[in-house]
Parts: structure tokens; sequence; C-alpha cells
């Protein structure tokens, strides 16, 4: 704390001279000693004061108040190394404390990279009876994601886990940043955020996590709409608790079995294909099998088989998903994997000491069958599809031409499984992007793989039918909105071919086709020609006032108005990913946007706030070259081990934001198609907007498309337009209150505190009358000296 007003400076006057100060009053510090004794009458135990001088003078002041209440006096000889200066206040903190238990840090970003860590600490006590100080501190240092990886291994199908602390934040949760990712220490988000129900049931599991409790609790009704049920538990000695949520589909599990029959599979390849040379002692006719490509045109610098598919196994699908990550001895990875995904032996996955989890041998010998499906296949466009895959939920993942995926990649994590599994009746398209391997810019097609049919009664279906509820999987029916996963087929197995059934609601798996954006843009725009040839898309031709300059625009939009197909987008350079990815339709229309999002109710805005946002320091730009930076996954895997040859350059920064989302509520296109005239600062234009059916896209179509002069740099109005209905991530700049800790417990009220020892300390300083001190090394002093008290 400073005092104030202890001293006082009379008023000067002005000469013709200049000015000339009035003098300064002497200092009386007794009205500060007597503050301190105040004070301390109503503290148990009594605050020790330490003062520090920063002059050689005046010691008498903060001397006596230092050794009048048992504290310690020091004068700081320089400005440099206070810490080592400071050491008997220090020393005192430590030496009194008699807690010798270790302790559990809240998770802090690694300084060498290797992300968000916790350390388990132990203080090393003297044995000297004189001393008992604290002369050092043995920890253990865990990567954050060690623990995601052992949390993620446990989960299938729409189970999900979480570990929160003792005051209910959240330390790792699927819906956040995996803990590699973190550019700077995160801010802890309450778990209520992510898990909170309707009926504030949540709040039962979160009370009894953060006390450390075990049990279980069901929600009929929980933030993702699904009935679910919490297991949860503490971590042993720690602050830390996890939870397993499950699904009611969930609660039952039912692994892939493997074909009884195996005579008509072939062999399967290990993703590593350059390995498979260092294996020729081992496995002598892999290579001629595999006859493996390099640097071919339609793949540079990448290694491939156009012979077969490759399997690749993520971290999750292994028994230790740590030790897998950080072993670099490929080839004895390659050895392993081959011999276990084609290999007799019996399934009896980690708890018999096998490698990988029970079950995933069986994914692969299933998905072999499809690889042959892959390379007969023939159609006008085969030479633009780029790779064609399938992804578990187990995480083995197929892909054709077979290629090297990096390490640490999981198919269940990329936007194009999860966009697929959320709306399994739909086939989905992803917007553009730059492929992980480098061939260019990209569009995925998918599609959901549902598990195979249970066995269920014809009363199961009949009470279903006669409730008027969706029928479950395995029910006859006859349109896909007869049944819970709105997906009615016919199965081709033996017994189920007699009529259409419903498909299962959970998703074994999706599958999908990569195509160059190129093309799939190219086809797009030919199929959507008008039938007169007036006004199709891209035609130029006078506008209904007889001006020139109007045009049709096109455009393809997902579900959370991303733009997958613009008319700008074919001239977008593959590496100025701003151009193409993520690009929203507000930005490029907003006139439209608007009428969609007020005038129709199309789309639904939302407001989140992210905690673990990325900002830039410099505004986005394109990247010019590729040297220097990662290109196909074998540099992409070293790059995660060493940081890459050339260490890239980067602006950017954790920070907290606020999240503009928009949904589409497909109710609101009534008939089938919304229409409407806009004229605003950036365009005009006549719109017609319809969904793809049995997609997750919607088609754009503007006529009389006359754009304004937005470029001229006075058309606010058109940037302010477009930016109000505009989807994205803001940085908030003044922070945000979400965050803050509302709790009034402490840790004195959480019995936390160590018992004090009652000890005594050497405090000597020097007499002397000083009867004047200056304003500065009076502030100085006070401030030093009344900063560091221990109570």
């Amino acid at each position: 704390m400073r005092y104030k007003n202890v001293f006082v400076i009379l008023t000067g006057y002005y000469t013709r001279s200049g000015f000339v100060p009035g003098p300064v009053c002497k200092y009386n510090w007794t009205l500060v000693w007597d503050v301190a004794e105040e004070k301390q009458k109503y503290l148990n135990p009594q605050a020790r004061l330490f003062s520090y001088l920063i002059k050689d003078d005046a010691e008498e002041f903060p001397g006596k108040l230092a050794c009048g209440h048992r504290g310690s006096f020091t004068k700081l000889t320089t400005g440099e190394n206070l810490i080592s200066q400071m050491n008997n206040y220090f020393d005192f903190l430590s030496s009194n404390a008699r807690s010798t238990e270790p302790l559990w840090t809240s998770p802090y970003l690694d300084a060498w990279g290797l992300g968000l860590m916790v350390t388990y600490a132990v203080p090393v006590i003297s044995k000297l009876d004189s001393d008992k100080k604290t002369i050092g501190v043995v920890g253990v240092d865990a990567t954050l994601d060690e623990i995601e990886n052992f949390l993620k291994k446990h989960q299938w199908g729409n189970v999900i886990s979480f570990l929160i602390n003792d005051q209910g934040e959240t330390i790792y949760h699927p819906k956040l940043k995996p803990s590699t990712n973190l550019l700077e220490d995160p801010i802890f988000i309450p778990v209520s955020q992510l898990e909170m129900d309707s009926k504030g049931k949540f709040s039962e599991v979160l009370k009894n996590m953060m006390i450390g409790r075990e049990g279980m609790v069901e929600i009929e009704k929980a933030k993702d709409g699904r009935k679910r049920t919490y297991y949860y538990a503490a971590l042993n000695e720690s602050e830390y608790s996890f939870a397993y949520s499950l699904a009611d589909t969930d609660m039952f599990v039912r692994r892939s079995q493997e074909p009884e029959d195996r005579s008509s599979y072939t062999k399967s390849y290990y993703n590593l294909l350059q390995e498979y040379k260092n294996l020729m002692k081992e496995l002598p006719d892999a290579v001629k099998n595999l006859d493996i490509r390099e640097n071919e045109q339609r793949y540079p610098e990448l290694t491939i088989s156009y012979k077969y598919s490759t399997i690749f196994l993520p971290p999750k699908s292994h028994c230790d998903p740590t030790q897998y990550i950080y072993d670099d001895n490929l080839t004895k990875k390659t050895l392993t994997a081959h011999k276990w995904i084609n290999s007799f032996e019996t399934d009896r996955g980690c708890e018999a000491g096998q490698k990988f989890h029970k079950g995933i041998r069986a994914d692969v010998l299933i998905t072999q069958p499809i690889e042959e499906m892959w390379k007969k296949r023939a159609f006008e466009s085969l030479d633009q599809v780029k790779w064609t895959n399938i992804g578990l939920r187990s995480g083995v993942f197929r892909t054709f031409p077979g290629h090297r995926s990096t390490r640490a990649y999981d198919p269940t994590q990329r936007p194009w499984y999860k966009r697929t599994s959320s709306a399994p009746w739909k086939t989905s398209i992803s917007t553009p992007y730059m492929d992980a391997a480098g061939v260019g810019k990209i569009n995925t097609i998918s599609q959901a793989v549902f598990e195979g049919m249970p066995v269920i009664s014809n009363d199961e279906c009949a009470n279903a039918s006669q409730n008027g509820v969706p029928l479950p999987g395995g029910c006859r029916c006859d349109l896909d909105t007869d049944c819970s996963s709105r997906k009615c087929y016919l199965s081709k197995a033996t017994k189920l071919a007699d009529h259409r059934r419903c498909a299962t609601v959970r998703v074994e798996g999706v599958t999908g086709l990569d195509i160059l954006y190129d093309d799939f843009h190219n086809k797009i725009m030919e199929s959507m020609q008008a039938s007169n040839f007036n006004k199709s898309c891209g035609q130029i031709y006078d506008c209904p006032d007889k001006e020139p300059g109007c045009t049709t625009r096109c455009y393809l939009f997902d579900s959370k108005a991303n733009l997958v197909v613009d008319p700008d987008f074919i001239t977008a350079s593959n590496l100025d990913k701003s151009k193409y990815a993520g690009v929203q339709l507000g930005k490029k229309e907003g006139e439209v946007m608007k009428d969609l999002i007020y005038k129709h109710k199309f789309f639904i805005r939302k407001e989140t706030l992210e905690f673990q946002g990325t900002c830039r320091i410099t505004p986005v730009e394109p990247k010019v070259t590729l040297e220097g930076i990662p290109k196909n996954p074998a540099e992409k895997d070293d790059y995660f081990k060493n940081k890459g040859p050339i260490p890239q350059f980067s602006s950017e920064f954790g920070c907290i934001q606020d999240v503009v989302s928009f949904s589409a509520n497909d109710t609101a296109l009534g008939r089938g198609m919304l229409t409407g005239n806009v004229s605003g600062p950036c365009m005009s234009g006549f719109y017609y907007v319809t969904s793809l059916p049995r997609t997750n896209l919607y088609l754009l179509v503007i006529e009389d498309w006359n754009n304004y002069r937005e470029t001229l740099f006075y058309n606010f109005n058109c940037r302010i337009t477009r930016s109000i209905v505009n989807s994205g991530a803001h940085r908030i700049i003044n922070g945000t209150c979400a965050h803050e800790d509302h709790s009034t417990s402490t840790l004195a009220a959480e019995e936390k505190c160590p018992v004090l020892r009652d000890l005594d300390l050497k405090c000597a300083y020097t007499h002397g009358n000083v009867c004047q001190i200056s304003m500065f090394l009076l502030s100085s002093v006070l401030t030093i000296t009344f900063t560091l008290v221990f109570s």
C-alpha cells in the first residue's frame, strides 16, 4: 500500500528569476507507525513486515518498522538480481511452512513447444533441526496430450470424455483445441458452458466432480439434445476429475467382427510405403507387389501406389498412443503394423499385451474388398479425383491411391468426418481447402457408412409405428422420413433383402472422395446452364434499365453459410487460402445474406465466446513459396519433431474472440425456394435460393447482378452491410467477464494454507537522526515496505 499526504510541501512563489519552491516540512513517520500498530491489533497471526531500502540513508524508519513487527530489513545495493538480494523474504516463506505435501500445478504452456503441461512437484526440506528450509523442488512433467490420448482411446460412437479441475474449469474437452495447438497459456472455460443441459441437471455432475466424488447421473436431454449418462471420478491425489458421457445408443459396445472365411481377402499395406524398401528381407514380395511410384506428375513430391490402397492407424488405435507418436523408428512401425493387419493371430486387444485395440484388424479386413471397387471404377472425371478413402470410428483409415498420412492424423477428427456423421442421411460436400498432402485445392464429397442392422422384433417395430415415433434400425420402411436415422434402404444381406429397411442411427464410418476444385467448379457451372441459354451463370448481358454490365452470379453454400462454389474461387491461387477457404456468403453477397437472415428467417444467428481463439498481428498474407515449410506428410512429421528445416514466420497469438455463426433453417424454404429483389450499397439483383436434395448444399442464383463501385475508398456502406451479416471470429479488445472467478472461497477457508512456524528473524538497522526525506525516497521506501507483508 502507499500512504499519501504524510508530508507537506508549502506553496512556492514566482520571482523575476523563476519559481522558488516552498520549504519541505519535516517528515513525521510516527503517523505511519501508529497506523501499522493499529492494524496489527486485528490480525492473528500478526503480519511480518519486510523493508527494503533503495538509498544509503534514512534507515531508521523502515528498519524500526520491520524489526518492530518481527520482520527483516535489507538495503538493496543495486537494481539488479532483486530476487537474490531479497532472499531473506523468500527464505522465510519457504522455511515457515511445514507442508511437505506434493501438489499438481495448473496446466501451462511448455517453453520447449510440447504443448500444455502439468507438473507434479514435491518440496525438498532440509533435515537440520535449526534449519527446516526448502532447499529445492523435485517435479515430474507430463504433457496434457498424454492425458488426452488416454481419454480419447476409450471413446467410441458418440461417447465423449472431458477433464476438469476442482474449480469446474475445462482442462480437456473434444470441443476445445488440442493442447499442442495452443499458442499461449489458455483461459480455462467453465465446463458448464460446454455441457450444461436445459433442466440444469448437469450441475449435479459438476458439483460432485469438483469435490472429487465418483458416480453417475442420467440426463434426459443434454446439450446436444441426446439422452446421456455421465460417469465421473477423480484422478488420485490431484485436483482433477474426468468424466465419460455416453449417449443412449452407446450404452452397449459393438465391435467389428473379423470374417470367418478370409480366403478371398488380399493383403493390406501400411501407409509408410518408403519403409517397405527397408524390409526386403522380412517382406521380400512387398515392394514388387506395391509398384511404388515417386514424384509422379499427378502427385509431385509424394510416394504412392496405384495398385493398392494403404492403411493408416491413428494414435488412438494403439494401446500406447504416446509411445507411437514419439517413436521415430518408422521401419519397425511399418513391420509391426503390416504383420498385425495381415496376421491370423487371435485378436485379444490391449489387455492381452498386444499393440492395437481389439477390433482394429477387423475394420481393416471389412474395408479391404472396397479397394477392388475403387480400382475398377471408370467415369469421365476420374482423372480429377485425387484421393478416395474411408475412415471408421475406430480410426482405421484406408485411402487410394496408397500414400502416407501424417503421424497424428485422425480421420474422425477431420471436418469432413464430423460434418457427415452429424447429418448422416445427407451427402456432404466440403468447402474448398488445401489438401494435406499438397496436391492442390480440393473439395471432399462424403457419405456416412451405417452400422449393421441389429436384430429387432416385429413387436418393437409395430409399437414404434403405432406410437407415431420414427422407426428404429432394422424395421421395414418405405420413405427416409419413416426412420429415426432418416435413411431407408434395401440391404444386400440375404435375410434382409425382401424389403427396404431403416438404417441404424449409429455411424460406423465415412467414405469420401477428394476432387480438384477446378473440375468440381466447372462441372457445377456446366450443369446450371439455362435451358434457353439466356442469363446463364457467368453470362454478361444488358441490365433491365438497358444499361450494359449485368451478369448472373451462381453460388453453392452449405448449412453454415460457407461458400462451396464461388466464381472467384476458380482464379484464386492455391497458396492464398484466405481467398477460398472458409469464405462466408455474407462477405460476398451482404444484401442477399441480410434478406435470408431478417426477412426469410432462413439463417439463424448464433454468438459464442472462443477462449482459445487465434489472432494475428498482421493481416493474412498468401504464401508465395513452399520452400522452408512442410510440403507433404513426411516433411510434416519431421516438422512435428524438429520444427522444420526453416522455422515458419508466425504473427499469430492466442486471444479471446467473439464468434458469430449461422445455421440454416430448412423449414423456412417453404415450398422449396426463396426469392427476392435486393438493391443496396454493394449490388442489386433478383435472387433465387433452393436446396440441393439429399445434400448439405444450397444454390443461390442472382440474375441481373450489377455491382456498385465498391472499390472506391469512400464506399463504407458496402463494407458495413457485409460486415454485419458476416460470420467469423472477432477479437474482443477489452476482454470479457465470462471467465471471471466469482467464487468467494479462499485457500484458508478450504484449509489449503500451510501450517506456519513461529520463527524469530534477525533484524538490525543503523539508527540516525534523519530530519528530512525527499518525496522520491519517501515514496519508494513506503511502497516497498508495505508491499511485502506476510500474514
